[in-house]
């Protein structure tokens, strides 16, 4: 995917990066990745500190709404 240090996290669409590591990979990755994904690039913007599991909500609220 590219990225060599964290803050290269900031801006990132962690839903897009989560689509390209399926794409890379030609597997489908468990969802929790996503959360992952999310949790980390939230942490590199300024959030709060959380576990990845407090972002699934939020995931499976985005996802359902597509």
């Amino acid at each position: 995917m590219g990225l060599k240090e964290p803050i290269e996290l900031v801006n990132k669409d962690p839903y897009l990066m989560y689509n390209e590591l399926c794409n890379i990979t030609q597997q489908r990755h468990d969802p929790c990745v996503l959360d992952v994904f999310i949790s980390a690039v939230n942490y590199m913007e300024g959030g709060p500190p959380k576990k990845w599991w407090e972002f699934t909500k939020e995931r499976k609220a985005k996802m359902d709404s597509k």
